[in-house]
């Protein structure tokens, strides 16, 4: 079987400058999903970095985990982009020649939830659509392979809309309260700041 970091299941390949392949620990019993690597993914091949990934880091501390706690991958593993100087969202065939690899990550760390980071990760990994309809609440896929999904918006929303923090604290509360119960937090009070 390939490996990852020789991947050519689809166009992106030709274009990348090297897949940001998922991170953390194995035995984590949460796993944070995104859509896809940016331009400094792409550069370091390290998930989340930039603007979003210091509010990523804030909502990591909101919940009382590290990153060393948690696996975070993305949905497609290579930059989607046509010109290299400008992300676009993953097209189908993208997300369809990553799906085993995403597939494979679920099996191998066996998370007890999989929290969906934006529209875009939580309709390719359940086939639904209405993700407004869903975020912020436990959601169970069709697939018996995928866990518990908690769809909440990425922290890049959070750059563009800072108007949404109210809702998006409430939809960490909840995400908190799910963790705790499943024992993936032990510290039943959430912290009261964010950003």
């Amino acid at each position: 079987m390939e490996s990852m970091a020789q991947c050519t299941r689809c166009g992106l390949a030709e274009i990348r400058t090297q897949v940001v392949i998922g991170r953390g620990s194995e035995t984590a019993r949460v796993m944070f999903t995104g859509e896809a690597p940016g331009k400094e993914e792409d550069r370091t091949g390290m998930g989340f970095q930039g603007s979003a990934g210091k509010i990523f880091e804030d909502v990591l501390s909101y919940l009382g985990l590290t990153r060393g706690e948690i696996w975070l991958n993305n949905v497609v593993r290579c930059r989607p982009t046509d010109t290299g100087k400008k992300n676009r969202p993953p097209r189908g065939e993208e997300l369809d020649a990553c799906r085993p690899w995403m597939l494979e990550d679920i099996g191998r760390v066996r998370p007890a939830i999989i929290v969906t980071l934006g529209r875009m990760a939580f309709e390719s990994l359940t086939g639904e659509t209405d993700f407004q309809g869903c975020r912020g609440r436990l959601y169970k896929a069709s697939d018996p392979s995928i866990p518990e999904i908690f769809p909440l918006a990425h922290p890049a929303y959070l750059i563009y809309r800072r108007s949404s923090m109210p809702q998006y604290r409430e939809d960490l509360d909840r995400l908190h309260q799910a963790l705790a119960a499943r024992g993936v937090v032990s510290n039943p009070v959430v912290p009261k700041r964010f950003l």
